[in-house]
């Protein structure tokens, strides 16, 4: 049978030419988990290796309509001279707004301060698929992580690029609006949050390991396994490992596996499901090229 091609593919849509001059042109799909207790030992991790740390997601969000992270500052400025000149600038603070088309109990209430209420417990604490009622409280949320899956433009080639987007601290402001109109367009759920500064590990132009501040990183999936303890993947060979409990099931692109070799530049959708049938796991596995 004769081999057919396409014009995709190749060299030219790679991250590291893409971020040289991309676009953004759509939202991202989301996991949310709660921030570790201790976070001190992320100053010694590469934005990757805290993506491939975290465990089990709250929720995941789909249905996003807008995910926006805006900077403002500065909040000090040193000025001087005849003139009164700026000098120095310092202090940012950052937000991402966050509006939902639907409406998710799982994600209000990792991030609105609702409380579901429901008949059973699962392994992971309240089962999702039993509850009966929503409340809408004065609570507030903590800090959680929130892991993006989108794709950027590459410029020149027009192609699509996957990218990871890791907000390290996500303070959600805990507000929940419900909005009844008839005539007006239908409601939207916002999930709106501060920025928090977090330090980790970014490499200098020499290749030194330096502590840094950082709100949120753009990251190229490739250098993701995602692990956690309930499956391992080596971008790099391909191979996906799980390690699955009793009654837990694990998808690839919608079909059922127990682990495989994935093909050289290739992506599939993991979905780990536990006993309760609830989504524990929903992320992209992205294989390198191999020669």
């Amino acid at each position: 049978m004769a081999l057919n091609y396409s014009r995709l593919g190749g060299d030219n849509a790679t991250f590291q030419k893409m971020i040289q001059r991309f676009g953004v042109v759509t939202v991202m799909n989301a996991d949310v988990y709660d921030v570790p207790e201790d976070i001190s030992s992320w100053k010694n991790l590469q934005a990757h290796d805290i993506i491939n740390s975290l465990g089990a997601p709250l929720c995941h969000l789909d249905t996003l309509k807008i995910a926006n992270a805006t900077q403002e500052g500065p909040t000090k400025t040193v000025t001087g001279g005849q003139f009164s000149n700026p000098l120095i600038k310092f202090g940012k603070s950052a937000r991402l707004e966050i509006q939902d088309a639907l409406g998710n109990a799982r994600a209000l209430d990792a991030l609105t301060g609702t409380v579901s209420e429901g008949e059973g417990a699962s392994a992971s604490g309240l089962d999702y698929n039993k509850v009966f009622a929503l409340h809408v409280t004065e609570d507030f949320n903590g800090p959680k992580v929130i892991v993006g899956d989108s794709f950027f433009i590459e410029q020149k080639s027009g192609e699509q690029v996957k990218v990871k987007i890791i907000f390290y601290q996500f303070l959600p402001d805990s507000i929940f609006n419900l909005t009844q109109d008839a005539e007006g367009d239908a409601t939207v759920f916002d999930m709106n949050g501060d920025l928090l500064t977090t330090v980790i590990r970014i490499m200098d132009k020499a290749g030194n390991p330096l502590e840094h501040g950082t709100f949120y990183s753009i990251v190229d999936p490739v250098l993701c396994s995602s692990a956690g303890g309930l499956f391992s993947f080596n971008a790099t060979t391909g191979v996906l490992t799980l390690n699955l409990a009793t009654g837990m099931s694990a998808t690839l692109d919608g079909v059922a596996t127990t682990g495989e070799t994935l093909t050289s530049d290739s992506s599939a959708v993991l979905i780990i499901k536990n006993s309760s049938d609830e989504e524990v796991v929903h992320t992209i596995l992205v294989t390198a090229k191999r020669s």
